[in-house]
């Protein structure tokens, strides 16, 4: 297979190995085993310098059955330099995410979701600076948020929910006004406030950091994020008042900030909010009269149960 630049065999359902003769398809440029029945080990790919894009994953239509692919991310990524797009999820991989990815300086797209990947993001990963979109959810990452995903300016999402994340939330990484489509850092153990950095992410679209151990004062700079349509604080220690800014989200379908220890009156202002379709502020310490209007005339959309001090109820 030396002068073969394009295989793909996506969605047919193929079982068995990946041939290992497809190390030494050297001029590959595209690669497509996504979507398939395939299991064992990926064969060494560290010859294949031309290529630009790896499928090994599950497409996101979800058709057929979930390859099992097993064994770690090859040390021999790092040659791959002309690497542009890199998809595995939904195998079997394990161990480290390799911290020689930082010389595939060409790559705008990695997705490694739902695996067994462990140990830590790599720092280096802050030098792919044509990064578009990560995705690392779903996995038994640890340790810190690193600090140089700062670095990626051309990010637009960035996904690594249900991990064991740990400390802070970077401010660095809030200063990539880049990112648009969606901030899922929910379900770790993050730590501390959001960082008033968030203000810079003024076109994002979707942010959740839910399920964390995130503490303090909503800062009044999340009103800044006008783009937002979704956004989940619940299950952290938030606590004080819904910050008036806030009324600028004027975009939001989805407000969650259940089970924190938010107090004062909810805000008027999400009556207003005509395209809300979904409010959850259960399990605060709300007072005062539940407002009639707007989102709360649904009940099936609005829900306020675990507030003591409020007066009125939802139909």
């Amino acid at each position: 297979m030396p002068y073969v630049q394009f295989f793909s065999v996506r969605g047919n359902k193929i079982s068995g190995q990946i041939p290992v003769s497809i190390s030494n398809a050297s001029n590959l440029n595209v690669l497509q085993f996504n979507d398939n029945r395939l299991s064992g080990k990926v064969p060494s790919l560290e010859k294949l310098d031309k290529l630009s894009t790896l499928q090994l994953s599950v497409n996101r239509l979800g058709v057929g059955e979930k390859n099992k692919i097993t064994g770690r991310i090859p040390d021999g990524i790092r040659n791959l330099i002309n690497l542009e797009e890199l998809f595995a999820s939904e195998n079997q991989l394990s161990g480290p995410i390799p911290f020689d990815i930082g010389r595939l300086q060409k790559l705008q797209n990695f997705f490694a979701h739902s695996n067994f990947l462990s140990g830590t993001i790599p720092h280096s990963i802050g030098n792919l600076t044509l990064l578009k979109k990560i995705g690392l959810d779903f996995n038994n990452l640890h340790g810190n948020i690193p600090l140089s995903l700062g670095n990626c300016q051309s990010l637009l999402g960035l996904s690594v929910s249900y991990n064991n994340l740990s400390g802070p939330i970077p401010p660095q990484l809030l200063g990539v006004s880049s990112m648009s489509i969606i901030l899922d850092l929910s379900s770790n153990y993050l730590t501390g406030e959001i960082p008033v950095a968030v203000e810079n992410l003024k076109n994002l679209g979707e942010l959740y950091v839910s399920q964390n151990r995130l503490s303090g004062l909503l800062p009044e700079n999340l009103g800044s994020c006008v783009s937002l349509e979704k956004l989940f604080l619940d299950g952290n220690f938030f606590e004080g008042p819904i910050p008036s800014s806030l009324s600028s989200l004027r975009g939001l379908e989805a407000l969650d900030v259940s089970n924190n220890n938010l107090s004062g009156e909810i805000p008027e202002f999400l009556v207003r909010f005509g395209a809300l379709r979904y409010l959850n502020l259960s399990f605060n310490n709300f007072e005062g009269v539940i407002p009639s209007g707007g989102v709360f005339k649904n009940g099936s959309a609005t829900f306020v149960e675990g507030n003591s001090k409020l007066c009125g109820g939802v139909p």
